[in-house]
């Protein structure tokens, strides 16, 4: 990566249409933080952002462990991560675990006052209540 950092790089990536190149670049980027005790603080940032152009990609398997690599890094519990991996799941078929992870976002939106995220998570179970029917 010649001494820059693999967001950046990740992201030029990106924006040039790369999408594969970019994911490979976060994903060396985090598998040079998986074997040491302590991560740096931007792991959950890397892992995320994998898991979005992941997702973007049509790579919903690929996304979801990302996405969970990201939770289970973070300082703390993330409302808006957490709908993501939701969404991630139902439209894997993995209802149970898109409920759990919708729940908890709910319970953290509440928790913390975020009105922001309580509106998603409304807006994410209408959308789900509407497929259902």
């Amino acid at each position: 990566m010649s001494g820059e950092h693999p967001l950046r790089i990740a992201s030029e990536l990106a924006r040039a249409g790369r999408t594969d190149e970019a994911i490979s670049c976060l994903e060396s980027a985090l598998e040079g933080t998986r074997s040491m005790a302590e991560r740096p603080a931007n792991t959950s940032f890397l892992a995320r952002t994998a898991g979005l152009l992941c997702e973007e990609a049509g790579r919903l398997p690929q996304a979801a462990r990302y996405y969970g690599e990201a939770l289970a890094v973070a300082a703390e519990r993330e409302p808006l991560l957490l709908l993501s991996l939701a969404d991630v799941h139902r439209r894997l078929g993995q209802v149970a675990r898109a409920r759990a992870c919708l729940d908890e976002a709910e319970a953290l939106a509440r928790s913390s006052a975020d009105v922001d995220a309580a509106r998603m998570v409304a807006r994410l179970r209408e959308a789900w209540a509407r497929d259902e029917r």
